[in-house]
């Protein structure tokens, strides 16, 4: 080409001078652009090494400190725990000591009968399936009435079953009746087999007729029945 330099005309020579410029222009367009394209890689290589860092290292603090935390609180657990231990040890040691300051109740054997009306709370709690709470039952009901007159009565006090029947039987009578012309509305009403209209039924009674001769004539008021009659004849008396 080169050799044929000469051979070509002046306008020709300027034409092929023109392509070479335009030609050398788009060889430097292109290679700022590729210099260009290169910097934007470099300046975003770093950046995202960097917010690799930062999350790599975000993570390591977030472990420590989740690792401190559970450090923190294991110690608590712990303390807790032997805070639990030491109450269970103390408290077997109470329930030991009142074992030993309550030695287990001597139980009757079978075929032991007692008397239901004289027997107090020491002799009851001999009986097998009475305790504490029954024998002071069996006392408060007993006391409330005046005395049993029959061991079937027995199981008007709570937590006393039929079970319990053939320990007891009644020796002695009834302790304490009611005088029906002298007794006032509460002393009449207090009794178990009583209550506020029949005592009130007593008391109109003897203000208006006088003083009652027996069970005949309190049969006659509404207020009693045949089953209140045959219980209140063994606790009234008519002096």
């Amino acid at each position: 080409m080169w050799k044929d330099w000469f051979f070509y005309s002046r306008g020709q020579r300027r034409a092929i001078i023109f392509l070479l410029l335009v030609l050398i222009l788009l060889i430097c367009i292109l290679a700022s652009e590729n210099i260009g394209n290169n910097r934007t890689e470099i300046a975003i290589e770093p950046l995202i090494i960097a917010d690799s860092l930062y999350v790599r290292i975000d993570n390591d603090k977030r472990n420590r400190d989740n690792y401190r935390r559970y450090k923190d609180k294991e110690p608590v657990y712990k303390k807790k725990k032997k805070q639990s231990s030491d109450f269970s040890y103390e408290h077997k040691k109470e329930e030991n000591k009142e074992i030993k300051k309550y030695p287990k109740q001597e139980k009757f054997n079978a075929g032991i009968i007692i008397d239901v009306n004289t027997a107090d709370t020491s002799i009851l709690k001999k009986i097998p399936g009475i305790g504490s709470v029954i024998s002071r039952n069996i006392v408060n009901y007993r006391n409330r009435l005046g005395g049993f007159y029959n061991t079937a009565q027995l199981l008007e006090v709570q937590y006393v079953d039929s079970t319990l029947l053939k320990w007891f039987e009644v020796k002695s009578d009834v302790f304490r009746k009611i005088r029906i012309n002298k007794a006032g509305i509460d002393e009449l009403r207090s009794h178990p087999y009583m209550d506020f209209y029949k005592a009130k039924a007593i008391i109109d009674f003897r203000r208006k007729r006088g003083s009652i001769d027996g069970m005949s004539q309190i049969s006659m008021f509404g207020e009693f029945s045949e089953e209140d009659i045959d219980k209140l004849s063994h606790y009234f008396s008519f002096e």
